[in-house]
Formats: structure tokens, C-alpha cells, sequence
């Protein structure tokens, strides 16, 4: 690569980030943003509704295994491009739902899209064109998510309110349309030999300022074999965890918040907590690439629990606001942290074959998490036990993966010089 030009991988990180701003926080973060006007509509409860989410997000468990190994060997952006097309028809099809079947069919098809256009390719692109400073390139990436619940709270708050549910629903797919299949077209390559480049910092001698945190490489055995390891299954347990509390957070969080206080406290709080999610997940990726991954998984893990125990003392308004900085500087658990610890336990080469795996689990608990919450605020009405047991499960992903981590550490091989001055993670 030239000295005097910018790494066309900083690039690539710009175009991921357009596509975890448009694209996630619409089925992440905004989803339920929709739910008090369509329970009313359709006269459904809170639960029916959230499991469009759980239909959606369920699908990853059986397909990502397959959807990282087709975008693996695949031509990567063919796949990105036109699951983004799907995305968009599939998204706007929800505002022409009928009944909550319709949405189930609708959510079926845009969860299949989904994993082939957001977090998955994203994931693999940025550890393909990186190895120095793969925190903060994975964090910038999907700082996005962050980025597009800021800016899109309160303008899917006012679609809602001046045109209704089935107005907006389209409205947002047709700016998805706009901004994310260009990029996907244009910007984003799959990885820097595509281009005659080296991933960054792939060659790089170490030097005295840089701290590396791990002398070790990714495991020395194949994903396969790991499987008969416990640290695998431990990392499993963390991801599984870890979607639950994320998709139980960001699913319930908006209408527990408008419950309490309105919807224009409501809007206010999302759009507080995505904004200071943008530096919290540039904050972890610094920590990694810093201090390493045990760093950052406490530090994430720690603010992430203590917005749950916030959430208790919510009928204050304040404690909203303490919630919305703690679970902003935590979201990234959700969504850097997943990638991170795949990679410092497996290395680049087995990243796509293992990550796969993990997601489907991440999914797993993503698909189940937002709709236990509303099932518990049905039979109680009230969130105070679910987040009690989101606190719980907080601790569990932490020490899941701290363990799993530790345990993998023996079936390492220890780093060749070359190594040691490419591997930050």
C-alpha cells in the first residue's frame, strides 16, 4: 500500500457503518417503536407482536453456519447486494399487514435477508482487512447501530405520529434503499487481496510503544476439534447469554420507558443511549486493542448489567438518564464484543467457520429474549422480574466468556515473532 494514501480498508469501515446505521437499529433497537400502535390496531398483545422479532432473529440459528460459509467462499457482494433489495421489499411489505400472520410471513422472509446483509458480512469484512487495530475498526463499524437509533428515534417517532405505523414502515425502507445498496455496490470490498492490499498491519514489526496484550495466537486446533473442548461450549452458553439481555434491552426498553414516562421521554432516552453507544463502542474497541479482550469484556459487561438495575428505579426519571449513559456505554456487548472474542480465541483463518457457529446462538438468544420480557410483563404487568433476571444473565455472558477465553489459552500455540507483530486480539 502507498504511504501518501488513506488504507482503502478505513473505507471499507465507513461503508459498514452506513449499513449498520440504516439497516440494524431497525431491527434491533426501533423494532418495538411500532408496538404500542400496532397491538392497538390489530388488538394483539405485546408479546404476539414481539414475536415477529423472535421469528426473525430464530432464523439465525439454523442459517448462520451457512450464510458465513456461502459469504466465505461466495461472491460477497452479489450476496450483500441483493439481500439488501430483499431487505427493503420485505421491510416495507410489514405496512401492508393485515393481521399478525401477515407479520410472521413478513418476518420470516426479512430474517433471511438480514443475516446475509448486516452483521455477518460486516463481522468478516472488518477482520479480513485488519489485524492491527481490529478493535477499532470493528468498533466503528458498528458504532453505526448507535448512530442510526440516534438519528432515527425520533424521526421514526414522528412518522408514527403525523402518518401512522404503515406510512413509516415505508418510508424507512425506502431510505434503506437509498443509502445502503449503493454503498454495497461501490464501497464495500471483501478483503484487501481483492485489491492487490494487505490487511492492516499484517506485516508490521513490533516496536516498543506497542502493547500487545497476548503472546499466544488464535487456537491451534480446528473448529471441529474444539467441539470436543469445553471452553467451545462455555463460549456457546456466553453467546446465548448475550443475546438474550441485548434483545430483551433493546426490545422492551421502549415501551417500558413510554409506559413510565411518554413517548417524548421515551424518544428522548433512545436517542440519549444510542448517541453515547457510538463512544461506547469506540471506547471498547480501544480497550481491546489496549488491554485485551478481558478488559473490555468486563468493562462492557459491568456498565451493561448496571442499566438493568437502573431500569428497576425507572419510575424516576432520572434513573432513566443514569440508565441511558450506563447501557449506552455497555450496548457494545451486543455487537463488537461477539466478533472480538471469536477472534482472540480462534485467530482470523477459522474466524468465518467458528463465528458462524457462535452467531447461531447469538441468535438463539436474541430470538427468545425480547419476547420473554413481554411474556413476563403479560402475566405480571410489570418488567421488575425480567430485568432482575437480565442481571443475572449478564453475569453469566461475562463469566462465560472470561472462561471460555482462559481455557482456550491451552490449545494455543505460542507466537512466532511474525506473529506477535501482527495479532492485537
Amino acid at each position: 500500500m502507498k504511504k501518501n494514501k488513506i488504507f482503502y480498508g478505513w473505507w471499507i469501515v465507513i461503508g459498514c457503518m452506513v449499513i449498520t446505521t440504516t439497516m440494524v437499529p431497525l431491527i434491533m433497537s426501533l423494532s418495538n417503536k411500532f408496538l404500542l400502535q400496532i397491538t392497538n390496531d390489530m388488538n394483539i398483545s405485546r408479546s404476539s407482536f414481539t414475536l415477529t422479532s423472535t421469528i426473525l432473529q430464530g432464523l439465525g440459528i439454523f442459517l448462520s453456519p451457512f450464510v458465513a460459509k456461502y459469504l466465505a467462499k461466495g461472491n460477497m457482494k452479489k450476496i450483500q447486494s441483493i439481500s439488501i433489495i430483499g431487505f427493503v421489499i420485505t421491510y416495507a411489505s410489514y405496512s401492508l399487514a393485515q393481521n399478525v400472520w401477515h407479520l410472521y410471513i413478513s418476518a420470516f422472509i426479512l430474517g433471511i435477508f438480514y443475516l446475509s446483509a448486516t452483521l455477518i458480512p460486516v463481522s468478516m469484512m472488518i477482520t479480513n482487512w485488519f489485524v492491527k487495530k481490529r478493535g477499532l475498526a470493528m468498533s466503528l463499524a458498528m458504532s453505526g447501530i448507535g448512530l442510526g437509533g440516534f438519528i432515527f428515534s425520533p424521526v421514526v417517532s414522528y412518522f408514527l405520529e403525523a402518518f401512522g405505523w404503515r406510512i413509516a414502515y415505508r418510508i424507512m425502507a425506502l431510505i434503506v434503499l437509498v443509502l445502503a445498496l449503493p454503498t454495497a455496490l461501490f464501497i464495500l470490498k471483501k478483503k484487501p487481496e481483492d485489491m492487490g492490499l494487505e490487511a492492516y498491519g499484517k506485516n508490521e514489526k513490533d516496536t516498543p510503544s506497542i502493547k500487545t496484550p497476548n503472546n499466544i495466537t488464535g487456537v491451534s486446533i480446528s473448529v471441529a476439534q474444539s467441539k470436543m473442548k469445553p471452553f467451545f461450549w462455555i463460549l456457546l452458553v456466553g453467546m446465548l447469554a448475550n443475546g438474550i439481555i441485548n434483545s430483551g434491552a433493546l426490545g422492551q426498553f421502549p415501551p417500558a420507558i413510554e409506559e413510565l414516562h411518554g413517548v417524548t421521554v421515551q424518544a428522548t432516552i433512545i436517542s440519549m443511549y444510542s448517541l453515547v453507544g457510538i463512544f461506547g463502542k469506540l471506547l471498547i474497541g480501544w480497550i481491546n486493542d489496549k488491554y485485551g479482550i478481558v478488559a473490555c469484556t468486563t468493562f462492557g459487561c459491568v456498565t451493561f448489567g448496571l442499566s438493568f438495575v437502573f431500569m428497576l428505579l425507572g419510575g424516576n426519571v432520572v434513573m432513566l438518564y443514569a440508565m441511558a449513559l450506563l447501557f449506552g456505554l455497555g450496548s457494545a456487548i451486543g455487537t463488537v464484543l461477539p466478533p472480538l472474542v471469536t477472534s482472540s480465541i480462534y485467530g482470523t483463518e477459522k474466524y468465518g467457520e467458528a463465528y458462524g457457529i457462535v452467531n447461531s446462538f447469538s441468535q438463539l438468544g436474541l430470538s427468545i429474549g425480547s419476547l420473554f420480557v413481554a411474556s413476563v410483563y403479560d402475566l405480571s404487568n410489570s418488567y421488575t422480574n425480567a430485568w432482575i433476571v437480565l442481571i443475572i444473565l449478564t453475569a453469566v455472558t461475562y463469566l462465560a466468556w472470561i472462561s471460555s477465553y482462559k481455557v482456550s489459552r491451552k490449545f494455543c500455540a505460542p507466537k512466532t515473532n511474525t506473529q506477535k507483530s501482527s495479532l492485537t486480539t
